[in-house]
C-alpha cells in the first residue's frame, strides 16, 4: 500500500498536458487538497481480488465530501477524488495521457470517452473493493443472478448520475471543450443481450446494488453479441456487432479467477468408488468484471462475464510450423467461439452443441465460483449444510438449468456428499425464473446431444428423473395405470425415454382373466396350433400373387430433456413475472406441478429501474416531477409520484409537461433523420412498438392497421383526410432472429410500407412509417421519453410480462394493448380510461383457435379488404407467404394462430378512438399524467424486494 502511495504521489507531481493548438501545456494533476489524502486501509484476507484504481494521487474515504452542487444536494460523494470540476478534469487529462488507449497528438471525442470512463471507474473501484471487502468480514447470505443475457446499455450516464456526479462531470468536460452528452454518446452498447430478458436482468442489478442487497450477476462475455442490424432494400441484414473493437473500459480480467470447463469424455468408476469424468475436451473460462453502482449508496456489485479459451498448451507449435496452421490453432478455436455470438444459429448439429456449451460454461464456472467463495468465506470449517443458507442462486429463465446438475456433480463428485445431502441442498438453492408460456420456447434438449458433451449430468439428470418418478408413483398408486401415464407424461424431465428400471412394471393394465399355471400351460400349446396354421394359411394366400410393399417403419420420437420440468424439480421456488402470466403458468404450463407442489409456485411482477428510465434518460420530465411533489426521493421510493394525480388537471403542469415531450421528440426528429434520412413532423403523434420481432408480438396486426389507415386516406380528398386522422409518426424498432424467417419478412414488409407511404407526396405529413435500424437501449432511451402512444399488442397469454410496457407508462406514454402480460396490472393502476383496449381475453384463446381448425371463422370485411390491397402490389413486393400465414383453418404456418385477423377489427376501433382523444391535448396530457402516477408499482427496487424476502431470503447490508 506505501509503495503504491508514493508511486501515485510521484504521478501527481508530474505535469499534465491540455491540447492546445496539437501541444500540451503543462499543469499541476491534482489541486493541493486533493494531493494530501489518503487510501482507506484494506482488510489483510480478500475473497474479491484488490483492483487499485490507477491514479494521480492516494485517496480519500468515499465518504467524506459533500457535492455541493445544487442539483446534487444531499449525495455523499462516492468518488475517491473531490466532486469539483477541477479535480474531475484533471483526472480526466490524466487518464488521457497515463491510461492512453489512442495515440497522444489529438484529443477528440474518442479518446475523451475512454479519458472519462476510466475516471469513473476509479470511483468505482473504491467503492466495489470496499463492498466486497465488507461483505467477506461479515458473510451475509448472497444472492447469485445467472442469465444468458444482460442489456445494460451505456454505463457512464448511468454511473455519474448514480455516484451524484453528472454537474461536476458535465462541468469538466465543458471546460475541456466537450459536452457530457456527446461524450457519452461515443460509447457502443454492450452486445449481452437481445431483449426484455437481458434488460430485466439489468436492472435487477442496478436495484440490487442501490438498495444495498449482497448480490452478484453472472452472464456471458460475448464478443459479436446477436448482431448489428442493417436496413437495405431486402430488408434485415446481420452483420456482427463490434462493440469491444475499441476495449471496454468498465471491464477488468481477472487473470486469477479461471475455472477448468469440460466437454464430451466418459465416465468411469474411481478406486474410491466414485464417479469421475475423464478425458474429452477441456478448456478455461476467465471471469471479466464489471463494476454496478448504487443510487446514493456506495454499494457496488459485481457483473461477472465468462470469457472462454484453450491452454497454450493445446497450441499444436508443431502442426503450425509444418504448415497445418488451422490444424494447430483448432483447440483454440474451439474454446474461444463459445462465446462469439449470442444465440448462435441452432439448425445444424453443430449450431446446437454450441449453444448446449455456452449454457453449460455459464453454469459450470459460475458455480465453481460460487462455491469457490463459499469455502473461502467459512475458512478452516466448512459445513456444506450451510451452503443453501450463505448461497442463493436465480436461475433467469431455463438457460442456466444446467446449475442442478452441476451443483450436484461439484457436490458429489468433487466434495464427497451423498446423493441424498447434495440433492437436498441443491433444491435449497436453486429458484427459477419462468418467462414464457410459449411450448416452443419452453427448451428441450436432445438426450443423445447431451450425452455426448456432458455425459455425466446425464447420469445425474436421469437420477433426478428417477427421483421424480418415485415421487408421482408414491403420490397417484399404481391403481389407476392410465391416470398414472398421464401424470408421467406431463411431468418427466425425459421425454420419450422408458421408465427407470425399477419402475418398467408399474404401468400394467389388469388382464380379463387371472392367468393360472394350468390355463398358462393350455394357452403355450395353442398358441402354438394356432401360428402353425396361420403361417399355411397365409402361404397358400401370398402363392402366386406379387410381393406387397412394406411399409415403412415408424420413426420413433426423439429422446428429449425438458429443462423447464428439470428447473421446476431441481429448485425450491419457481415465479412467473406477471399476475396473469404467473396463473397462466399455474393453470396451463406446470399445472400437475402445482398439484405437487402448490407452495413452489408465486408470481413477482417484473419492474425497471426508475433511474436509468426517468431520471437519466428524460431529465425534462424528471425535473417537472421533482418540483411538482416538491423532492426528489420519488427516485428510490417511486410510491411519491402518485401524487401527481393531485396535479393532473393543472393547466401550469400540463403546459410543462407539454413542452417536455416536445423536447424530447425533437431529439428522436434528429436521431430519425440521422438513421434513416427521413424528415418527420414533431408536432404529429409519436405512435411508437419497439421490441424483438416476433409473430406473437403482433408488429403484423401493426403495419396491417397502417395499411388500412392509409388506404382510407387514399381514397379521401385532402381537407376530408385532415378531418378524419391525426397526423403519425408510426415508429418500429427490433431485431428479427437471424433464422426467423416469417419475422424477417414483416421487417421487409414494415419497410417496404414505409418507403411507399413516405414518400407519398400527396399524404406528406399526415402518416410516416419509420422502422429505426439496430434498435438497442441507447436508441429507446431516445424513443421512450418522446412516445406518446405505444403499443403492446401481443396475442392476450403469449407475452410473460414485458417491461418496455412499463418504461413507456412511466415515461407519461398512453398505452393501446390487450390484457396480456404486465398490461393488465399497468390497466389497474394508471386506470381503465387511460389505456386504450381491444382484443381477444386469455380465457377465449383455444374456443378461438378451435373455432378457427374447424372452419368456422369468418374474416371481418375490412381485414378481407387490407388483404387484397397488399397483394394488389401497391408496395411492390409478393408478400404472399407472409399474408398466407393468415389465412387457411390448419397447419403449420397457416391458420393465423397469433389471431391477426379476430383482433382487427377491435384493433381499428380502437385506434379510432386514440385519434379522438389526441385531438383534446388537454385531455390527452391528463391521461399521460396519470399514466406516471400510475406506474410507481413497476420499480425494480420493488420486484427485488420480493425476491429477496420470498425467494433468496437475504438481507439488505448497508456499507458502514
Amino acid at each position: 500500500m506505501e509503495s503504491l502511495m508514493q508511486y501515485n504521489n510521484a504521478l501527481s507531481s508530474l505535469v499534465n498536458r491540455r491540447c492546445d493548438n496539437g501541444r500540451w501545456r503543462r499543469t499541476r494533476m491534482f489541486p493541493a487538497a486533493a494531493r494530501n489524502r489518503t487510501w482507506p486501509l484494506s482488510p489483510k484476507k480478500r475473497l474479491f481480488p484488490t483492483v487499485k484504481a490507477v491514479s494521480s494521487e492516494p485517496k480519500e474515504k468515499v465518504a467524506d465530501v459533500v457535492i455541493d452542487s445544487e442539483q446534487e444536494e444531499g449525495f455523499r460523494s462516492l468518488s475517491p477524488f473531490g466532486p469539483d470540476a477541477a479535480s474531475v478534469a484533471s483526472s480526466i487529462k490524466y487518464h488521457s495521457e497515463f491510461t492512453p488507449l489512442f495515440s497522444p497528438e489529438k484529443f477528440e471525442l474518442p479518446k475523451a470517452f475512454f479519458a472519462t470512463a476510466q475516471t469513473v471507474r476509479d470511483a468505482l473501484i473504491v467503492n466495489w473493493n470496499a463492498t466486497y471487502e465488507y461483505y467477506n468480514r461479515v458473510n451475509p447470505k448472497q444472492a447469485y443472478y445467472l442469465s444468458m443475457e444482460f442489456l445494460q446499455g451505456r454505463a457512464l450516464s448511468n454511473a455519474v448520475g448514480n455516484l451524484g456526479l453528472t454537474g461536476a462531470y458535465a462541468d469538466a468536460l465543458k471546460s475541456l471543450g466537450f459536452d457530457l452528452e456527446s461524450v457519452a454518446g461515443q460509447e457502443p452498447d454492450p452486445a449481452l443481450g437481445n431483449g426484455g430478458l437481458g434488460r430485466l436482468a439489468s436492472c435487477f442489478l442496478d436495484s440490487m446494488a442501490t438498495l444495498n442487497y449482497p448480490a452478484w450477476g453472472y452472464g456471458l462475455r460475448y464478443k459479436y453479441g446477436l448482431f448489428k442490424q442493417r436496413i437495405t432494400k431486402d430488408g434485415q441484414e446481420e452483420a456482427a456487432e463490434d462493440w469491444l473493437e475499441l476495449s471496454n473500459p468498465w471491464e477488468i480480467v481477472r487473470n486469477d479467477v479461471s475455472y477448468p470447463v469440460k466437454f464430451y469424455g466418459k465416465v468411469v468408476l474411481g478406486s474410491d468408488g466414485k464417479r469421475q469424468w475423464i478425458g474429452g475436451e477441456d478448456i478455461v473460462a476467465v471471469a471479466y468484471d464489471v463494476p454496478i453502482p448504487g443510487y446514493k449508496t456506495k454499494t457496488t456489485i459485481n457483473l461477472r462475464l465468462w470469457s472462454t479459451k484453450a491452454p497454450s498448451a493445446d497450441f499444436d507449435l508443431s502442426s503450425y510450423n509444418s504448415g497445418r496452421h488451422t490444424e494447430a490453432a483448432e483447440a483454440l478455436f474451439n474454446a474461444e467461439k463459445i462465446c462469439y455470438v449470442l444465440y448462435p444459429g441452432d439448425e445444424s448439429n453443430e449450431g446446437k452443441a454450441l449453444r448446449l456449451k455456452q449454457q453449460y460454461t455459464l453454469c459450470s464456472a459460475s458455480l465453481q465460483d460460487i462455491v469457490a467463495r463459499f469455502e473461502t468465506r467459512s475458512g478452516g470449517s466448512i459445513n456444506w449444510e450451510e451452503f443453501p443458507e450463505k448461497v442463493a442462486v436465480q436461475m433467469n429463465d431455463t438457460h442456466p438449468t444446467l446449475c442442478i446438475p452441476e451443483l450436484m456433480r461439484i457436490l458429489m463428485d468433487l466434495k464427497g456428499l451423498s446423493w441424498e445431502d447434495a440433492w437436498k441442498i441443491t433444491q435449497r438453492t436453486v429458484a427459477y425464473t419462468n418467462h414464457t408460456v410459449l411450448p416452443e420456447a419452453l427448451e428441450k434438449w436432445s438426450l443423445d446431444l447431451m450425452g455426448k458433451l456432458l455425459p455425466r449430468h446425464v447420469e445425474i439428470i436421469e437420477m433426478i428423473d428417477e427421483e421424480l418418478v418415485s415421487t408421482i408413483v408414491s403420490e397417484y398408486g399404481t391403481e389407476d395405470p392410465d391416470l398414472l401415464k398421464e401424470k408421467l407424461k406431463a411431468m418427466r424431465i425425459l421425454e420419450n425415454v422408458e421408465l427407470p428400471s425399477a419402475f418398467a412394471d408399474v404401468i400394467v393394465k389388469p388382464k380379463d382373466k387371472p392367468v393360472t399355471a394350468k390355463n398358462t400351460e393350455d394357452s403355450k400349446e395353442e398358441d402354438a396350433q394356432t401360428v402353425v396354421k396361420k403361417e399355411q394359411e397365409e402361404e397358400k394366400e401370398t402363392a402366386g400373387k406379387k410381393a406387397e410393399v412394406i411399409p415403412e417403419p415408424k420413426v420413433k420420437p426423439p429422446k428429449m430433456v425438458r429443462m423447464a420440468n428439470l428447473a421446476v424439480v431441481g429448485g425450491h421456488a419457481v415465479n412467473g413475472v406477471a399476475e396473469i402470466h404467473s396463473e397462466i403458468v399455474k393453470k396451463d404450463v406446470f399445472n400437475e406441478f402445482v398439484k405437487l407442489w402448490p407452495d413452489k409456485f408465486q408470481n413477482k411482477t417484473n419492474g425497471v429501474t426508475p433511474r436509468r428510465w426517468i431520471s437519466f434518460c428524460n431529465p425534462y420530465l424528471s425535473d417537472i416531477i421533482t418540483k411538482w411533489i416538491g423532492t426528489q426521493d420519488w427516485v428510490l421510493n417511486t410510491e411519491k409520484l402518485a401524487e401527481l394525480r393531485k396535479f393532473a388537471d393543472d393547466e401550469d403542469l400540463q403546459s410543462e409537461w407539454r413542452a417536455a415531450k416536445k423536447k424530447n421528440k425533437l431529439k428522436v426528429v434528429s436521431l430519425i433523420k440521422e438513421r434513416t434520412g427521413y424528415t418527420v413532423n414533431p408536432d404529429a403523434m409519436f405512435d411508437i412498438q419497439i421490441k424483438r420481432i416476433h409473430e406473437y408480438k403482433r408488429q403484423l396486426l401493426n403495419i396491417l392497421g397502417i395499411v388500412y389507415r392509409y388506404k382510407k386516406m387514399k381514397e379521401m380528398s385532402a381537407s376530408e383526410r385532415e378531418k378524419a386522422f391525426v397526423p403519425r409518426v408510426c415508429i418500429f424498432g427490433g431485431k428479427a432472429f437471424a433464422t426467423y424467417v416469417q419475422a424477417k419478412r414483416i421487417v421487409k414488409f414494415i419497410t417496404d410500407v414505409g418507403s411507399t407511404i413516405n414518400n407519398d407526396s400527396e399524404i406528406g405529413d399526415l402518416l410516416k412509417v419509420i422502422f429505426v435500424p439496430d434498435y438497442n437501449v441507447s436508441v429507446a432511451e431516445l424513443l421512450i421519453p418522446a412516445s406518446e402512444l405505444s403499443q403492446h399488442i401481443s396475442t392476450t397469454g403469449m407475452e410473460a410480462s414485458g417491461t418496455s410496457n412499463m418504461k413507456f407508462s412511466m415515461n407519461g406514454c398512453i398505452l393501446i394493448g390487450t390484457l396480456d402480460g404486465a398490461n393488465v396490472e399497468i390497466r389497474e393502476e394508471v386506470g381503465e380510461e387511460n389505456f386504450f383496449l381491444f382484443g381477444a381475453k386469455a380465457d377465449e384463446i383455444v374456443n378461438l383457435r378451435k373455432e378457427r381448425a374447424e372452419g368456422k371463422f369468418v374474416p371481418d370485411p375490412i381485414f378481407e379488404e387490407v388483404k387484397r390491397y397488399v397483394r394488389s402490389g401497391v408496395f411492390g413486393s409478393n408478400y404472399d407467404e407472409l399474408i398466407g400465414s393468415l389465412e387457411g383453418n390448419e397447419g403449420f404456418g397457416r391458420a393465423d394462430y397469433f389471431l391477426v385477423g379476430k383482433d382487427f377489427p377491435s384493433y381499428v376501433e380502437c385506434q379510432e378512438k386514440v385519434d379522438e382523444a389526441y385531438r383534446d391535448q388537454k385531455k390527452w396530457t391528463r391521461m399521460s399524467i396519470l399514466n406516471t402516477a400510475g406506474s410507481f408499482k413497476f420499480s425494480s427496487d420493488r420486484t427485488i424486494h420480493e425476491y429477496a424476502k420470498d425467494i433468496w431470503n437475504i438481507k439488505q447490508v448497508e456499507l458502514p
